[in-house]
């Protein structure tokens, strides 16, 4: 799983990326290889102002199912990166146990008196 990062605003080091890539693995865990895709999204909305403005979105594609979009907002890149990757891998199991949970029913052919003799 190799996430695509944008950066809106915000000038993401080289360091800074692979923390996201590794922290995304490491909370997805077994998970990872049923995703198809995977997107991070960091902007900073007020720019040099400062202040809790950044925003942190997570999106995941799983084939067959509705995508997992996790936000998270917050000063710290990091830390909003952990936040929203623990979020995205508990929504990610609810989903994935939800689907799992569905029964599918099991057709049986009838049994008549005739086709026993």
């Amino acid at each position: 799983m190799k996430p695509t990062i944008v950066a809106n605003g915000v000038k993401l080091s080289r360091r800074l990326r692979e923390y996201v890539s590794r922290r995304l693995s490491l909370a997805l865990g077994r998970k990872q290889y049923g995703i198809q895709a995977v997107k991070v999204r960091i902007s900073d909305q007020n720019g040099p102002k400062g202040g809790v403005d950044k925003h942190c979105q997570i999106h995941l594609t799983l084939p067959g199912l509705p995508p997992v979009v996790v936000t998270e907002k917050g000063s710290d890149i990091a830390s909003m990166v952990d936040q929203a990757a623990h979020r995205a891998a508990q929504a990610t199991d609810r989903l994935l146990s939800k689907a799992k949970a569905v029964r599918h029913t099991k057709y049986t052919v009838p049994v008549t008196e005739t086709s026993l003799i």
